[in-house]
């Protein structure tokens, strides 16, 4: 199988496709349905997902994911995007690259695969990365090149479609390199929203405020320094799965138990749509980080993450973010303590509630056992009962009991979805 380098191949890509289902509200315009901002990266024209497709599309379609980054390349079989869209209601938001395609090229593949099944477009992936400067094409700047391409793209895409049909997120650069910002700021003009690769460089918890891994400080030196208080979409984010010790890698557990809080991390943030990296592990070599990004592994084996994702995505579905003023309300002031609550499409309370703590030493590469603590929630009206799930342990859903309107739940690392009992 052919091994992948998630730094080359994404920056030799030609547009990242940010996927939505038919219903998706469209971007840059926010959504409050959680199922609607939580995306993938794939690379369905080469291994592993290329000879497992059926595979791949199987699992694809049990996670609940409905948005698929991917890039846009003459090699690509549009029949098979085609063919993800009708059966699993996916969409595709396209990464494009002047490396691959020109703007009337691009054109020509959109139209072939029919906007209908695109959410959105994106401009060039990590232009700052070496191969990209050292291509021909980069001599007169790597930055004047992708702010010139991107100024064709939005030109070609406008002459034909709004911005509500067709939105096209902005270039991104690596995600250690926020300087490099700025040599991009005169395509602003031509982004309707900001992507950004927000990868938690030390092994860190979602939540934490480390500069170089907080979504916080990604949206304030890659978001802000683009194109202030602009929507903003991480169409790059996730944890590396091979144990390496010291390094800035997680396990499998760890990571499973991270994946859900990451996500809901970022929708409480405002990011309109995560895209993981990535769905499958690029290789199965040891010592290659890059090989061990997936949620699902090389030989099509489900980690820990991907059941995770999966029943966070079944607990969440058809719920609605509403405001804090619900009847199932966490009262404990604890900064560790975060929750986002949630209408369902009944419009019953739902809650979505967690700790903001570190579940892997980085340096012993090793999890962290979380001692269980009590949280209490406030339940208003006439509810006797609450059940609750935790995505990591399954689909099931166990009963809590309410007293003199309590209830109190056990929270360890992992997170807990809470609603009122059936």
């Amino acid at each position: 199988m052919t091994a992948f380098n998630r730094r080359k191949f994404l920056a030799g890509s030609a547009a990242a496709l940010l996927v939505g289902p038919a219903v998706a509200a469209p971007l840059p315009g926010p959504s409050d349905l959680f199922t609607d901002s939580v995306g993938v990266n794939v690379h369905i024209g080469s291994e592993p997902y290329a000879s497992n497709f059926d595979r791949f599309h199987g699992l694809l379609a049990t996670s609940g994911i409905r948005h698929l980054r991917d890039e846009l390349r003459p090699s690509n079989d549009l029949a098979r995007w085609r063919m993800l869209n009708e059966r699993s209601n996916v969409l595709f938001n396209i990464l494009v690259s002047p490396a691959t395609n020109t703007v009337p090229e691009m054109m020509a593949y959109l139209d072939a695969l029919g906007i209908e099944r695109i959410s959105a477009m994106e401009g060039q992936n990590e232009g700052d990365s070496p191969w990209f400067m050292s291509l021909p094409l980069a001599k007169p700047g790597w930055s004047n090149v992708v702010v010139a391409y991107q100024r064709e793209v939005h030109q070609a895409l406008r002459a034909h479609y709004t911005a509500e049909q067709l939105p096209l997120l902005s270039p991104s650069v690596l995600n250690w390199k926020p300087a490099d910002v700025a040599l991009l700021r005169p395509a602003s003009p031509y982004s309707d929203a900001v992507a950004i690769h927000s990868y938690v460089q030390g092994g860190q918890e979602p939540e934490t405020s480390d500069d170089y891994a907080a979504v916080a400080w990604y949206l304030q030196n890659m978001r802000d320094a683009f194109k202030p208080g602009a929507p903003a979409v991480v169409t790059e984010c996730g944890y590396c799965t091979v144990v390496k010790p010291g390094s800035a890698t997680v396990g499998e557990i760890a990571a499973g138990i991270y994946l859900p809080r990451l996500l809901l991390n970022n929708f409480r943030s405002g990011i309109l749509r995560t895209f993981l990296y990535e769905f499958c592990d690029g290789g199965t070599d040891p010592n290659e980080g890059e090989h061990h990004w997936g949620l699902v592994r090389n030989d099509g084996t489900p980690k820990p993450g991907y059941h995770a994702v999966r029943h966070l995505l079944s607990a969440l579905q058809g719920a609605h973010r509403a405001g804090d003023d619900q009847p199932l309300r966490v009262t404990t002031r604890s900064l560790e303590i975060r929750h986002i609550a949630f209408r369902d499409a009944q419009g019953q309370p739902v809650l979505a509630v967690w700790r903001a703590v570190r579940c892997w030493d980085v340096a012993k590469a090793e999890d962290i056992a979380v001692a269980a603590e009590p949280v209490d929630i406030a339940v208003e009206g006439r509810i006797t009962s609450l059940s609750f799930n935790r995505p990591n342990d399954g689909s099931q859903w166990q009963r809590m009991p309410v007293t003199d309107g309590h209830a109190t739940i056990s929270l360890d690392g992992r997170v807990a979805i809470v609603r009122p009992a059936a």
